[in-house]
């Protein structure tokens, strides 16, 4: 997918919240980066498996709670640390650096212990958010989440403490997906937002949805910053993904495409970040691939 994406999304987590887990999934994340890095492609980075704590249901290893994590600010800085240290970071420089925007939690107001309380964000996720705002590698990125679109009222407050924000809704007419959108701009106003298409087929909870809203959305709405179709994987060999659906590939990266080139001419250091993507070895296809 690296020659029609700007930012590669990078979700690696072992699912363990312990120090050893947190090692192995830091050196996952700096792998993924020098994936992206090599590809000239930008990165979202996540926060989530740093600056909190996770109950895990056993059965299925699905997060059922995040908690309060007192040591979220060390742990956050030796990973800002070493992106910078291997030069993925940049701090205060987003043309040059391929870490861009950090992702800090995944639907907060689903059930994971994260909804507002008494009209208040909850401390954990204040902390959280802390923890990447006040590091002074990473406090001038953009911190994003996408909140479910059934429970705005959830996290009203949390909203608010984010840059970037979406929602995820599947299976939504274009009505009612545009009221949806116009609700969260007034929940959440002034902010960039991010449009959310399903983009999966055979696949449970998820449904592939029409592209028309999403591309006049990326396209023609200044604010909407991120179109982070769900998703490019196939879960299995009937839930499948837009790397497997032929038609569907060839629409998102012809979209893809549009938007790469509207960032990598941009600007001259635009355009010489963006340059030699081409010529990537074929190790670095297959991770990203």
């Amino acid at each position: 997918m690296q020659e029609h994406i700007n930012l590669f999304s990078i979700m690696a987590w072992a699912g363990d919240s312990s120090p050893s887990g947190k090692a192995y999934t830091k050196s996952e994340l700096l792998g993924k980066l020098a994936a992206a890095k090599a590809a000239h492609v930008h990165a979202i980075v996540p926060a989530f498996p740093f600056v909190f704590l996770a109950d895990r249901r056993a059965s299925d290893g699905k997060i059922t709670c995040w908690h309060n994590d007192p040591s979220a600010a060390a742990t956050w800085a030796d990973v800002s640390q070493a992106m910078v240290d291997q030069g993925y970071l940049i701090p205060g420089d987003p043309v040059h650096s391929t870490v861009v925007a950090v992702y800090i939690v995944d639907e907060p107001n689903d059930d994971t212990c994260l909804n507002d309380i008494n009209g208040q964000a909850n401390p954990a996720l204040v902390n959280g958010i802390n923890a990447v705002r006040q590091d002074p590698h990473t406090g001038s990125l953009p911190i994003a989440s996408i909140v479910n679109g059934d429970g705005f009222d959830k996290v009203f407050a949390a909203m608010k403490l984010l840059d970037w924000v979406g929602f995820d809704h599947y299976g939504d007419d274009d009505g009612k997906w545009a009221r949806t959108f116009a609700a969260l701009k007034q929940y959440a106003p002034g902010k960039k937002y991010i449009v959310v298409p399903g983009a999966q087929q055979g696949c449970e909870d998820v449904h592939l949805e029409p592209t028309a809203r999403y591309f006049t959305a990326i396209e023609s709405d200044p604010d909407v910053t991120w179109i982070a179709p769900f998703a490019w994987f196939s879960g299995s060999a009937t839930c499948l993904g837009v790397r497997d659906l032929s038609t569907l590939r060839s629409t998102y990266t012809a979209e893809g495409l549009k938007i790469r080139a509207l960032q990598c001419s941009s600007s001259p250091e635009d355009a010489a970040f963006c340059r030699g993507s081409a010529s990537v070895i074929p190790a670095i296809n297959l991770l990203l691939d």
